[in-house]
């Protein structure tokens, strides 16, 4: 009952057009930037550009991608704060302003998982085996902060008590947030990918295909069909495709961080 609920409660969460924005904004912001950086590792392939100015671009992109993960963080423990209030009506500046309060907490904890699931997955064979199992036993850790305001090491303890309470639901219901996830973002990346291949379509049409050797295979990925991709991703008839997946992105992740504080919030009912 509570995975259903959850579920449902995490899907109307992501139909708000507020909460959307958030998320719209950093998608739209992050592939631009993640598009440039391309841009140059394309450019670095067909050596246009030297290793050296690529290094150094690193310099830059680094550190950008580094405040746009610090910014999601932020962004998620907003939308904890406004699944915590699923029946009630709570403004995002309020969210946002909690979520500030725990941010400590919060990249405290990111810290610490990251370490975790960074050392569980390293053994060979098992590492995947293992990273699941604690991702499922660390599943609640940014709900206990935005919820329940644990501190970051309480946090995992909470978490680790919530899962050991109810392991099935919480492994049902990361499967299903998987599976939804990927239908929402699939539906919403298909315009994008119809346009992306129309246009490779086109340009096999007018280079044609039958070629007798690998080295031409690769002069003709390296030469036709990657500045044509580019070229594709460049034009403004590409920007409304790249607007509705951005879109869908951040249904997926609404629907995503929803649903996990919704099931911690019903499970919270059942006494943990």
């Amino acid at each position: 009952m509570s995975i259903l609920k959850s579920v449902s409660e995490g899907l109307k969460l992501s139909v708000s057009f507020k909460r959307i924005i958030p998320y719209l904004i950093m998608n739209l912001v992050t592939f631009y930037i993640l598009i440039n950086f391309l841009g140059r590792v394309f450019r670095l392939a067909t050596g246009s550009i030297g290793v050296m100015p690529f290094l150094l671009s690193l310099g830059i992109y680094i550190p950008i991608f580094i405040v746009i993960a610090l910014i999601d963080l932020w962004i998620n423990g907003a939308m904890i704060d406004q699944a915590k209030y699923y029946k009630k009506r709570r403004t995002l500046v309020k969210s946002f302003e909690h979520s500030t309060s725990r941010y400590l907490s919060l990249f405290c904890a990111t810290v610490i998982y990251t370490i975790i699931i960074g050392i569980v997955s390293s053994p060979p064979y098992i590492g995947w085996l293992l990273s699941l199992i604690f991702s499922l036993i660390f599943f609640f850790i940014y709900p206990a902060i935005i919820i329940d305001h644990k501190a970051c090491v309480d946090s995992f303890k909470q978490s680790w008590k919530a899962f050991k309470a109810f392991p099935l639901e919480t492994f049902v219901t990361w499967i299903l947030m998987i599976i939804i996830g990927f239908i929402i973002v699939g539906v919403f990346s298909l315009p994008m990918v119809f346009y992306l291949l129309g246009n490779l379509v086109g340009t096999l049409q007018t280079i044609g295909t039958t070629f007798v050797n690998e080295t031409m295979t690769s002069t003709m990925i390296r030469t036709e069909i990657m500045p044509n991709v580019a070229n594709s991703v460049r034009s403004p008839y590409f920007l409304p495709f790249f607007f509705i997946f951005c879109i869908g992105l951040a249904v997926q992740s609404i629907f995503s961080v929803g649903t996990q504080a919704r099931l911690y919030t019903n499970l919270k009912k059942r006494e943990i």
